[in-house]
């Protein structure tokens, strides 16, 4: 609701005070130095430690994702090419299933399956997010990195990284971590 409410008051500066002003939203980022909370990297740490991998329901809920150095790239692209007043949905066009970015995962790492543990689904989690990103097409904006690069650059990254991740994951975290998914994952 915060976020609707920030975008109808910035909407509301545009039209009444003509604040040269663009909005846009994002589908889900991903990448280096994303924190080790989210999906994706939360995934590639814990099989590269052969813990648990957490997936939700039944692990078909949808996501578009966009490479987070493409998302920069529409971002700035908005900031200058972009229309006063409009919003500009920026999205990769690549829709997976949760599943399928954990069977990836796993297989990239050459980890077992049976490191997949499911977990009862989040009251009211969404089966699918998706993005309408035509307006942003239209003033040239096209995701640069295929899906399958992104995620073993960012699977890499994470491999070469594990100082930093580690420092984060051994902190508060653990404590997050054990209170959304119960102590013994």
């Amino acid at each position: 609701a915060s976020k609707a409410a920030g975008d109808l008051i910035v909407l509301a500066y545009w039209t009444t005070h003509r604040l040269p002003v663009v909005i846009t939203r994002s589908s889900n980022n991903f990448g280096p130095y994303q924190h080790p909370e989210k999906f994706i990297p939360l995934f590639i740490t814990n099989a590269l430690e052969n813990r648990p991998l957490p997936l939700y329901g039944d692990g078909q809920n949808v996501r578009d994702w966009i490479y987070v150095m493409d998302n920069c790239e529409a971002i700035d692209l908005v900031l200058h090419q972009g229309q006063d007043g409009e919003i500009y949905n920026i999205g990769g066009g690549n829709e997976h299933a949760n599943i399928e970015i954990t069977q990836r995962i796993v297989q990239t790492l050459g980890k077992p399956l049976s490191l997949i543990q499911y977990v009862k689904d989040r009251p009211g989690h969404d089966r699918r997010y998706a993005l309408d990103c035509a307006k942003l097409g239209l003033i040239g904006f096209k995701s640069r990195t295929p899906f399958d690069q992104a995620l073993a650059e960012t699977i890499r990254w994470y491999q070469e990284n594990q100082r930093w991740w580690k420092k984060i994951k051994d902190g508060g975290f653990r404590e997050y971590y054990q209170k959304a998914y119960g102590p013994t994952l």
